[in-house]
């Protein structure tokens, strides 16, 4: 049997939608069916559309399933009646706007519209007249380039024809993001979330030095069990959370985890040790905007790892695995990553990688970033360059967001250890 028909490609780019207040307003799903597949090919985004559909468990979490997901559609899709799996008002359908729609579209939206959801016109241009407007819940306006003076023209024409929810796309710096909210537009989308605000005189906390100083227990290859239990058990925060975690239904121990020490010895040192350093990482920053980024630094973290497992990079997946998790430290901390690296105990090729330095672990990060950008052609390039097969990296993808679900406490059936 030949590689293509032992998996599916499926790739969910999962990023935010920030409100004005940084909060979470949901998470736009980005997808393609195949690594090759393009966006100029309509009939593969038809059916990535319908994989995304039956796949939403995978980028869903506890948080998110309150959130709203962010769709692109088809007219195609539309007709055939898909949308009934989704939950009434759980979606925003994104469509991308044509001057000339084919019939009966606006009654398809319209339909959607009464159960519920919500309907995006992508590429909004007040200046050429669309009838697929007067279905529009919300536009979509990419912002870069745009001085302020047009973004504020816009904002008001969408306002003045009673559309209220106005999101600004590829919002890449401070600047931009300040732009658009004075523009008038209210929900924000773009690489500026992944990246740290200016903060004046942030340093790093005592709290924060002293658990990252934990990694000097647990990056030591030799197991030491006795003495990470009592690292633990001093840490009322990480100790209630670990019992919890192993007691919930994602694991099928027979009788309840009781003790820290019984906790540690049953779960293993490796999958302790990653255990521990996701919840030191999420425990950074309890923002909205923390939290996602701690979620997307997990998933990362498991996708390196799993990837350099079923990849024969066997000898550096522990090391892919800290890069992962650590790629968005200075984010979660708000500081630049030199000074980030500086408290963080961890290997030096790793620490090389991440602060910017290009050696063999550097291609990983790209891979990340490309597949969070929806950027297929290069996902494939790297994917080549470092001997990854286009199967590896999509069942790991796959598999990294049932790992970091379980984590952060999702709805996966899926019993994942985390190992």
């Amino acid at each position: 049997m030949s590689s293509t028909e032992t998996y599916q490609n499926i790739f969910i780019a999962r990023q935010p939608v920030f409100t004005e207040k940084m909060k979470i307003w949901g998470h736009l799903l980005l997808f393609r069916n195949s690594i090759e597949a393009t966006s100029a090919d309509i009939s593969d985004c038809s059916e990535a559309t319908l994989e995304v559909l039956s796949n939403l468990p995978l980028c869903s979490t506890e948080e998110t399933v309150r959130d709203k997901a962010l769709i692109h559609f088809t007219p195609e899709i539309l007709e055939r009646g898909i949308t009934h799996v989704l939950q009434p008002g759980s979606a925003v359908v994104i469509m991308e706007r044509d001057p000339y729609p084919q019939d009966g579209l606006l009654e398809m939206l319209e339909t959607l519209r009464a159960d519920g959801h919500l309907v995006a016109v992508d590429n909004f241009d007040p200046s050429v007249t669309c009838p697929l407007d007067t279905a529009a819940d919300m536009v979509i306006v990419d912002v870069n380039g745009k001085d302020q003076a047009r973004l504020t023209e816009i904002a008001a024409r969408a306002r003045n024809m009673g559309i209220d929810k106005l999101l600004a796309k590829r919002v890449e710096t401070p600047e931009a993001m300040n732009q658009a909210r004075e523009a008038g537009f209210n929900l924000f989308h773009g690489y500026f979330f992944k990246q740290p605000e200016t903060v004046a005189g942030r340093k790093i906390t005592s709290s924060e030095i002293t658990r990252l100083k934990l990694f000097d227990l647990i990056e030591k290859e030799e197991p030491d069990f006795d003495a990470l239990t009592d690292a633990i058990e001093a840490d009322v925060a990480i100790s209630y959370r670990l019992l919890a975690f192993l007691n919930s239904a994602n694991f099928s121990f027979t009788a309840t985890i009781k003790s820290i020490k019984q906790a540690v010895v049953l779960t293993g040192w490796r999958p302790i040790r990653n255990w521990v350093r996701l919840v030191i990482l999420t425990d950074m920053n309890t923002t909205e905007r923390g939290r996602e980024l701690a979620y997307l630094s997990a998933h990362r973290a498991k996708l390196f790892e799993t990837a350099a497992l079923g990849g024969g990079h066997d000898e550096i997946s522990d090391k892919l695995f800290m890069l992962g998790l650590f790629s968005l430290l200075d984010a979660l901390l708000d500081i630049p990553m030199k000074d980030a690296l500086k408290h963080l105990p961890i290997d030096e090729e790793v620490k090389e990688a991440l602060g910017g330095t290009t050696n063999r672990l550097t291609p990983w990060l790209e891979l990340a970033s490309s597949i969070e950008n929806s950027n297929w052609d290069e996902v494939g390039r790297i994917s080549r360059s470092i001997d990854l097969q286009p199967g590896t990296v999509a069942i790991s993808y796959q598999h990294a967001f049932t790992w970091a679900d379980t984590f952060f406490g999702g709805t996966c059936t899926e019993k994942e250890t985390a190992q």
